[in-house]
């Protein structure tokens, strides 16, 4: 074969390769993300942009794929199935964190870094401990681990959602980590009303028995910012302080 010939199947070769490299699905499963995540600082995927710095409510996300936006890790940024993204803005601001999925909260507690200046450390995690047989007492110590790797001013630690795989497991431990919360003086909330139908998922609100629905994660967004805003109250901007005065606006008989 002529040299011409090689190169021209070496380059055929080359885009076909890169095409399908390009076309790979993202895992999307809980229970199938692999890789190792980062702490990250406020990063956005194209076209999910992430709130400017408003001088407001700083805070800090920790999960799993509930809170990364499916089975992914929220260094690739924020993305429709990501609740922060409806949650940021208007007194909000997204600072970082760390989440990934697929992952327990051990996994979370080992990988996670700090974050500067947080004040309020929004907590999810627990659906993948259920998955694998995890006990509340093997890993309450991991929320602790999350909490002093973060330092935030307040801490909210959020129910985790049905799960439809083992729902009384779940159930199990979800009333021990209510508990615990309350024993550390921690904020507990529950933003999956919307989604519960007894110990699984409302009909309609997910899209395998894990995760919700895109309109689940705004619901869920719109939820944990209020929890947010409650323990931590919405950050007024200071106002800038008056230029100093004029000596020839002075009152008379008084000195600047």
């Amino acid at each position: 074969m002529r040299r011409a010939t090689f190169a021209r199947v070496a380059l055929v070769g080359a885009v076909v390769a890169t095409l399908a490299a390009g076309c790979a699905a993202p895992p999307t499963d809980a229970t199938s993300a692999s890789g190792s995540g980062t702490s990250v600082q406020a990063a956005a995927a194209p076209g999910v942009a992430v709130a400017p710095s408003s001088g407001g409510v700083r805070v800090a996300i920790v999960g799993d794929s509930l809170t990364a936006g499916g089975g992914r890790l929220l260094s690739e940024g924020l993305t429709a199935d990501t609740w922060m993204t409806y949650a940021q803005g208007n007194g909000v601001d997204y600072v970082g964190g760390y989440a990934k999925g697929g992952s327990t909260v051990q996994e979370q507690a080992a990988a996670v870094r700090p974050v500067d200046d947080v004040d309020v450390l929004v907590l999810m995690s627990g659906t993948n401990d259920v998955r694998l047989g995890l006990t509340f007492a093997e890993s309450a110590a991991s929320y602790d681990a999350i909490v002093d790797t973060i330092r935030p001013e307040h801490v909210v630690v959020a129910a985790i959602p049905p799960y439809d795989r083992a729902p009384r497991a779940a159930a199990r431990y979800e009333g021990q980590l209510e508990r615990y919360v309350a024993d550390k003086g921690w904020t507990f909330t529950d933003p999956w009303g919307f989604a519960r139908a007894g110990d699984v998922f409302a009909a309609g609100t997910t899209v395998d028995g894990i995760h919700p629905t895109t309109a689940g994660y705004e619901a869920l967004g719109h939820a944990l910012r209020d929890a947010v805003l409650d323990v931590a109250g919405p950050r007024a901007v200071a106002p800038q302080a008056d230029s100093p005065a004029d000596p020839a606006d002075a009152a008379p008989g008084t000195t600047s």
